[in-house]
């Protein structure tokens, strides 16, 4: 059965007003509707009895696809005239009418899908659905080459960055490569420092051509290049060198110079490189060297090859290269004439020898030419206080701290003197068993020794304005900064701790919370007036339990230096110059901080010089790892 007319039916219905039994009627319509082609038989009833009380035109179903059945345009008005007036809309009454059938065919054969022209519903554009998948696959398109061109860019970023790092890699190992064949250089370049005088005098003539020629071996093996086979990584370095600063004077010259290494590192298969440049300060003394300035030094004869290894020199300036380990030099280096720190001390103008007289006009005693009483001078004159003149043997030499007073107490038999100064406000005392001396200015930092010091040592206050010695090792013996020499014609002991006040160890190592001292215990070995060779050396005797400290630079002159304290470890903040070593049990560690060059013409100079000439690397420090442009 075409279902057609039961979609007129659902179409007319639906301007009933009588509620629920034109909706019931709907809905069979839309349940014949729903059946498919064969599953009506002829004389099925489709139409409620219910509805002809509505719909009384309506007939029995198997009469509708007759064609003899009523023509539709007269069910037309047959409901027209049935039903309430406007219950048929015009769009009905053209379905019932013959002008919808197309010719040759029945209502029920008609095309229920055509409409006329003005009964046409709206409709949406022909080619939206076309423009909107177009619209999408637009935006997916530019979506997807926007994550193409995103990972293309992010791979390219990725390469770029993985051989960018390489190529660091490669450059930071040719650095380390060229800066370990530098240091291996450098320990066998200068392993024998002693040279002539006459590489000295041409230095002092030509230093910059001269010291380019010394350390032209380390500039080659600074200059290096390489490829790994396994890695692909391959550099090439290449040092050079040039004088910045020079310091030069009658006994020594120091040469600065600018070191630099400049790598190249680079990645198989890629053509860029990256370059990097390590500048470096280098150094160089040369000639009559200030023995402080030597980390440590001995005459070859002095010392047993078993002893080498208990001698070790550390380095305490972070990133730098020093001369390590002991010295051995063949010809006598220390001096035993210690007449230029005494002209100094004494405030002689460059005196041949110390006879009475002059000794006494310098001391301040009366003219004569009689031999100098024992006891502790203060060298005076109209220019101020000079230096601190014994004669005759110590029994006690004691080094202590008072309210920021710097004393120094000596001890003669039953005399005591004692020596205070304030370097912050430049004011010094000078106590002798006779009177007490007061001056606006410092004395001149340097104590002769004409005998022995039975025992040197660190001292505290004892409320009575001297000091006196303490078995505390934790007890600093002089102020940060102190610039003292004690230069001695006998033989030395130590018999406790000498370090500064802003001495700290941390991890093991000596740390500096300020100034830097420079205190030089020198023994000679000579008389000062009859020059006659005397007992001399320095020992170092005592127990301690922490090890022994002692920042100081040490001169041993006559027997050199012996450790006969038990201590275990000796350690020395500064230098240690011998003409022979004994360490006994002990191990000696040197932290070697070289002090600065004296520049000041004010300030006499009161360091101990080599006799012979020596060339000596001081350090090779870095200053700055850049890329270099």
């Amino acid at each position: 059965m075409n279902t057609s007319w039961l979609c007129i039916l659902k179409i007319s219905v639906g301007h009933d007003r009588r509620g629920n039994l034109a909706a019931r009627a709907v809905r069979e319509a839309d349940r014949a509707r729903k059946l498919r082609p064969g599953q009506l038989r002829r004389g099925t009833n489709l139409v409620n009895p219910e509805h002809r009380q509505v719909f009384p035109f309506l007939k029995e179903s198997a009469d509708w696809p007759s064609p003899s059945a009523t023509p539709p345009l007269q069910l037309a008005r047959e409901a027209d005239r049935t039903l309430p007036k406007g219950t048929l809309s015009n769009h009905l009454k053209y379905l019932l009418s013959t002008e919808s059938i197309p010719p040759g065919r029945t209502l029920f054969d008609r095309d229920v899908n055509r409409r006329p022209d003005h009964f046409k519903p709206l409709r949406t554009p022909r080619g939206s659905a076309l423009m909107v998948c177009l619209l999408v696959m637009a935006i997916l398109m530019t979506l997807g080459t926007g994550l193409l061109v995103n990972s293309g860019l992010f791979l390219k970023t990725h390469g770029l960055r993985k051989v960018t790092r390489l190529t660091s890699f490669a450059t930071e190992n040719g650095i380390k490569q060229a800066w370990n064949r530098v240091e291996a250089g450098a320990a066998a370049i200068f392993s024998e420092p002693e040279i002539s005088e006459e590489l000295f005098q041409a230095m002092q003539q030509a230093p910059e051509s001269r010291g380019l020629e010394i350390i032209q071996p380390l500039l080659e093996a600074g200059s290096t290049s390489q490829e790994d086979d396994f890695s692909g990584l391959g550099w090439e370095t290449i040092a050079s060198a040039g004088l910045t600063e020079l310091y030069s004077d009658e006994q020594y010259l120091k040469a600065t110079f600018g070191f630099n290494i400049k790598s190249s590192g680079r990645v198989r298969g890629f053509a860029g490189a990256r370059v990097e440049e390590l500048k470096c300060e280098l150094v160089l003394l040369a000639g009559h060297l200030p023995l402080d300035q030597v980390p440590a030094a001995v005459n070859a004869d002095g010392i047993q090859k078993e002893d080498l290894h208990k001698i070790k020199v550390k380095n305490l300036q972070p990133g730098a290269i020093v001369s390590s380990g002991l010295k051995p030099l063949t010809r006598k280096f220390i001096p035993d004439d210690a007449m230029p720190v005494l002209a100094r001390g004494l405030k002689i103008l460059k005196p041949d020898s110390l006879p009475n007289w002059l000794l006494r006009q310098a001391l301040g005693l009366e003219p004569g030419n009689e031999a100098i009483p024992d006891g502790v001078y203060l060298v005076q004159d109209s220019l101020g206080p000079g230096g601190i003149y014994v004669q005759g043997d110590l029994d006690q030499l004691l080094l202590g701290i008072d309210n920021g007073f710097q004393v120094i107490q000596f001890q003669q038999g039953e005399n005591t003197w004692l020596l205070r100064f304030n370097p912050s406000t430049a004011s010094a005392s000078f106590i002798s068993p006779s009177e007490r001396q007061d001056f606006n200015e410092l004395p001149l930092p340097v104590i002769m020794i004409n005998g022995r010091v039975l025992e040197l040592a660190a001292g505290r206050p004892d409320g009575s304005g001297f000091i006196k010695k303490v078995d505390d090792e934790n007890t600093p013996a002089f102020l940060s900064g102190l610039k003292l020499t004690i230069v001695c014609s006998g033989k030395i002991s130590l018999t406790s701790n000498l370090f500064s006040d802003g001495l700290d160890w941390k991890e093991g190592l000596p740390y500096l919370r300020s100034k830097q001292s420079e205190l030089i215990i020198w023994s000679s070995g000579k008389d000062f007036q009859s020059e006659k060779i005397a007992e001399a050396g320095i020992s170092l005797l005592g127990e301690t339990d922490g090890g022994a400290v002692i920042e100081a630079s040490l001169i041993a002159g006559g027997r050199g230096f012996s450790a006969a304290a038990s201590a275990d470890k000796i350690n020395i903040i500064g230098s240690l110059a011998a003409t022979a070593m004994d360490p006994g049990r002990n191990e000696i560690d040197i932290y070697n901080l070289p002090p600065m060059v004296q520049t000041s013409l004010s300030d006499p100079d009161l360091r101990v010089y080599s006799e012979v000439a020596l060339l000596h690397l001081s350090h090779i420090k870095i200053l700055e790892w850049r890329p270099s442009k």
